[in-house]
């Protein structure tokens, strides 16, 4: 499959930070990228005749003039190719494509203080937020929690930015009071986490728990899609038949097949690709649909969700 659309680049440095932590510093060839800002992700292109990728990454940083911008990767354990593709064989020049941008974890300007959590991974759109707040003189703090072993490569990531703002961990946040720390939190704190599932399901949970505001908690789920079971698809407007292999996620099986079918984040976070389920049950697996509307089976996020049954049709 090749892109149809986007903005034509390559890359121009790979920085080997952990052994499953790399970045990538992407650059525009004739042009310059579509506009950024801190907490934006971009999706992605790229892989070899056998197999074309499409996957979705924060965005760390990017230069004024839009022609670069860069990338942190973790080699995913459960990787369906992608990470390992850029791990292993990506290289200085390595062709690739930005197909689109899209900011959906921006912070919210007029608050009066912002409480960043992060683990893993998940510190890379804390990376641009950190800078984007200390250039405009917010109160903020970030904590970061990561692997005693990764502990090395956040430091350095981390070194710009002021020691009394930044903390780092090599402990679960449950061992290091973080409950406590976010209860004796001001009211007009805004919470901002992204992390591993488990580390979400936490801050999620503990968040909860000691009363933050719904309206002041925010966050930004991006989870390697699992395989699963293949089903078969049939797409109501054409009677087109689609199989979808254990593999693959349904999004990727309709790009595959020629079908143009609506994507932003691919990691079930935004809700740009939701269908409708005409008949079957699906397995969802997203962060958007409410638990009324995954109850009722009649939407599914085609980037991560799949099928119970062995055939689902669609409305489209």
């Amino acid at each position: 499959m090749v892109e149809r659309s986007g903005y034509p680049a390559f890359i121009a440095s790979v920085d080997v930070l952990t052994p499953t932590l790399r970045k990538f510093v992407l650059v525009a060839q004739g042009g310059r990228f579509p506009a950024v800002s801190a907490g934006s992700h971009v999706v992605l292109g790229f892989g070899d005749e056998a197999r074309r990728y499409k996957n979705a990454y924060s965005v760390v940083s990017a230069t004024p003039d839009g022609r670069e911008l860069s990338v942190i990767v973790r080699r995913a354990p459960q990787s369906r190719g992608g990470s390992v593709f850029l791990h292993d064989k990506a290289q200085d020049g390595t062709p690739i494509t930005v197909l689109s941008s899209a900011n959906l974890f921006p912070v919210v300007k007029k608050a009066r203080r912002h409480l960043l959590l992060s683990a893993g991974v998940g510190i890379t759109p804390f990376l641009a937020h950190a800078r984007a707040l200390e250039t405009a003189g917010a109160d903020y703090t970030l904590h970061h929690f990561c692997r005693p072993e990764e502990k090395p490569a956040f430091e350095a990531l981390l070194a710009s930015l002021p020691p009394a703002r930044v903390f780092l961990h090599d402990r679960p946040p449950e061992d290091m009071g973080m409950k406590q720390r976010m209860a004796e939190e001001n009211i007009v704190t805004h919470l901002y986490f992204c992390g591993p599932e488990g580390f979400m399901n936490w801050v999620e949970q503990t968040a909860a728990q000691i009363g933050f505001a719904a309206a002041k908690v925010h966050s930004e789920h991006f989870f390697v899609p699992e395989g699963g079971q293949p089903f078969t698809v049939v797409l109501a407007g054409s009677g087109q038949t689609i199989e979808v292999a254990g593999d693959e996620t349904l999004l990727e099986a309709l790009e595959n097949a020629g079908v143009d079918a609506p994507c932003m984040c691919r990691g079930g976070a935004c809700g740009a690709c939701a269908l409708e389920v005409l008949d079957g049950v699906p397995e969802h697996r997203d962060h958007v649909l409410t638990e009324q509307e995954k109850t009722e089976g009649r939407t599914i996020l085609t980037c991560v969700s799949r099928a119970r049954t062995d055939t689902l049709t669609l409305n489209l």
